[in-house]
């Protein structure tokens, strides 16, 4: 895929926490033993120390011999002998996302075999999400700072998991994994830079998967008023109206998932799955009065399964 190809290898610390989610939805934390990630791409080669690294997604990675194998099924749609034609249907329909990108391809002219490929896209889009058949060629190392798009050349990644032992996980069963960094994480939010306007919001640096429970406890003052001495003085659970712009109380804490992700309260204490996949921001309600609000909330972060 990728011609004149470089590498980038991300220094992966031995023991560091991830969550990873695999083909079937399942979740499990495991701890890496893999010391480094190599990644061919276009741009050169760069280390990425584990602290700079928050998440990697997986494109479609074939076991060995699994791309040929089902290539061959492909061609024998066109078969002559009625018998492999119907074979070759059912190995493509067991392989499900597997199979969905080479029946794409599929050039083929023969009248029957263009009618199963048909059918078979159309089988495997009522069974399966559009997330799992149209998957990237290419990985995405989402680090602090950018993102890292090429092809990780391992087959699998060395881990150990406190249930299961040591583990050699497989890329081709893999879509995300996740690194959590400290399992409890203490955030200070300025209302003077994260609660002034609404679209101030505070980069949690925290990852969090559509299965993760979340836990907050907040607390402190803000003076969504200072001009006038302390009158207007707020809690994480806010004050007794509505902030500007929001149909949440000014000075409330509230969060968020991802870029575009849904509002909610996390107040002086939150407890519970957000539902939605991305990186978690905080943002403090702003006055109703166009000033700037000035103190701080203490938020204690902690992630965990449901």
């Amino acid at each position: 895929m990728f011609t004149n190809a470089l590498v980038i290898v991300a220094s992966l610390s031995v023991g560091q926490t991830a969550e990873v989610r695999f083909q079937d939805g399942s979740l499990v934390r495991v701890a890496m033993d893999q010391p480094a990630v190599e990644v061919q791409t276009r741009y050169g080669k760069l280390t990425v120390p584990i602290a700079e690294v928050r998440r990697i997604e997986l494109g479609l990675h074939w076991p060995p011999g699994r791309r040929e194998q089902l290539e061959r099924a492909v061609d024998a749609l066109a078969s002559s002998a009625y018998k492999e034609r119907e074979q070759a249907t059912r190995e493509l329909l067991d392989a499900g996302p597997l199979a969905w990108p080479l029946l794409k391809q599929s050039k083929s002219t023969d009248p029957e075999a263009l009618q199963r490929v048909a059918g078979l896209l159309k089988r495997l889009e009522a069974k399966y999400p559009q997330e799992l058949l149209q998957r990237r060629e290419t990985d995405l190392v989402h680090t602090a700072e950018f993102p890292i798009v090429g092809r990780i050349t391992a087959p699998a990644f060395k881990a150990t998991s406190a249930h299961f032992g040591e583990l050699s996980l497989k890329l081709s069963d893999m879509r995300t994994l996740t690194f959590r960094g400290p399992d409890q994480t203490e955030l200070t939010i300025d209302a003077a830079k994260h609660g002034s306007a609404p679209d101030q919001w505070l980069d949690t640096g925290i990852n969090l998967d559509i299965d993760v429970r979340l836990l907050v406890n907040a607390d402190g003052h803000v003076d969504l008023w200072p001009q006038g001495s302390g009158q207007y003085m707020a809690t994480p659970k806010g004050y007794t109206s509505a902030g500007k712009g929001s149909t949440f109380m000014a000075g409330a804490l509230v969060g968020r998932v991802g870029d575009h992700g849904k509002l909610f309260l996390i107040g002086e204490r939150y407890d519970g799955a957000p539902g939605e996949e991305g990186r978690l921001y905080l943002h403090i309600v702003p006055s109703p009065w166009n000033n700037a609000s000035t103190g701080t909330y203490r938020a204690r972060i902690s992630t965990s399964f449901k």
